[in-house]
């Protein structure tokens, strides 16, 4: 069998048609719509969205015509493509020698005057045609009406581009679902081979720390506390790390929270955790909402951290939590009477590893509020942040409702 080779313009009509994924798909009311109105606009029996490959034409829509599609050598269709012209006109079909043999022309459905608007995209790479045709007997249109077929084309392409457009997101969407996956399992992995390390240095560190119990002396006690502190500091990143890699995922499993106590517990746990005495937390009436458990931990655990982190030294801490909701959003307000965050970096805060302060005046890794900010985004909401220094910090977090 004698393999047929493409020219490059068949190549380039293929491979458009291609990008659409329309070929030998079910008919669609918004195609159909556009053919019918062609019909009724131009009072012509037969309309024909044709769309041409390199064997032969497909109908995506048609009026007054049962055929599927023609093999392209009976396709009157093509020859309006290769004319290169804005609307292609034979006013008899039967009279012109290229088309007289055809059997459309000659059988059913006695094809007779035929106008047709060539589908371009916007490479002008020609692909179909919307055309009207009569039977039986020659018919013409006004140059009104073939200006309104003209558009009615423009439209098929608009159309047909933003089916193109509307596959390539959605398969850009599954990238973006492929690689967050396939992040969050790299973290998990690293978290776990890189943390094991960790605690093998610690446990043999304490080790050689008792061996050596009552022979310490305050400077090599000072390189102890040293190392001991960097451990934890390398930890505390590998976690945040983690977190931030979660971040992207699994926020669509959804339980009954109430806030009052989640809240609540998340504040006391932080507390502890930091041996804070000195701290109170002031918490609006919440609500019991259907939603992610891991959103919801991952935006107030780093919140209320970062106000207990970045506390005054010179007064006791106040924390309060707000709660309010319209017809679409739910909002949480997070105050404190901290040590402030200066106008010119309430962007730079939500960057990654993006820090104000030296480790040594304030503990972190500097992707808490970073991974605040990319959960919130994932949710569709908002966080925004308004502060005066030395006198604390409100962020506020708008989150879309079911």
């Amino acid at each position: 069998m004698e393999e047929k080779f493409l020219n490059h313009q068949d190549y380039l009509r293929v491979k458009t048609l291609e990008s659409y994924k329309i070929l030998d798909t079910l008919p669609e009311e918004m195609y159909d719509d556009i053919t019918l109105l062609a019909s009724c606009i131009c009072d012509m029996p037969i309309v024909l969205l044709s769309l041409i490959d390199d064997k032969r034409q497909f109908f995506k829509s048609k009026v007054g015509i049962d055929l599927q599609g023609t093999p392209i050598e009976h396709s009157v269709c093509f020859h309006a493509l290769l004319s290169n012209e804005e609307l292609f006109e034979v006013p008899d079909l039967r009279k012109d020698d290229r088309f007289q043999n055809n059997p459309l022309v000659e059988n059913n459905p006695n094809l007779v005057s035929y106008f047709g608007v060539p589908l371009q995209n916007s490479a002008g790479i020609a692909f179909g045609t919307l055309c009207v045709i009569s039977q039986e007997e020659p018919k013409t249109i006004s140059e009104e009406k073939k200006q309104i077929l003209k558009r009615l084309a423009k439209q098929v392409v608009y159309l047909l581009e933003l089916r193109r457009q509307n596959f390539e997101l959605k398969r850009y969407q599954e990238e973006v679902e492929y690689y967050s996956k396939q992040m969050e399992e790299f973290a998990h992995t690293a978290a776990h081979d890189l943390r094991a390390p960790l605690r093998a240095v610690k446990s043999f560190l304490q080790l050689i720390e008792m061996k050596r119990e009552g022979q310490v002396d305050e400077k090599e006690k000072k390189y102890f506390d040293f190392i001991y502190t960097n451990i934890d500091t390398m930890n505390q990143l590998i976690v945040d790390l983690l977190d931030y890699a979660k971040s992207d995922s699994k926020i669509d499993e959804k339980e009954s929270i109430d806030l009052n106590e989640f809240i609540t517990q998340i504040f006391h746990n932080l507390v502890e955790h930091h041996h804070l005495s000195n701290s109170s937390l002031k918490i609006k009436e919440m609500p019991t909402l259907s939603f992610s458990k891991l959103a919801l931990h991952m935006i107030f655990y780093n919140l209320i951290d970062n106000s207990l982190k970045y506390r005054s030294q010179e007064k006791d801490l106040e924390l309060k939590i707000g709660y309010d909701s319209d017809l679409f959003n739910h909002y949480f307000e997070v105050e404190d009477n901290g040590i402030g965050i200066a106008a010119e970096y309430y962007e730079s805060i939500f960057k990654p590893f993006k820090r104000l302060h030296t480790k040594s005046e304030y503990a972190g890794s500097g992707l808490g509020l970073a991974s605040v900010k990319k959960i919130i985004q994932k949710l569709g909401g908002t966080i925004t942040v308004k502060s005066v220094l030395g006198k604390g910090t409100k962020f506020t977090v708008a989150i879309p409702k079911e």
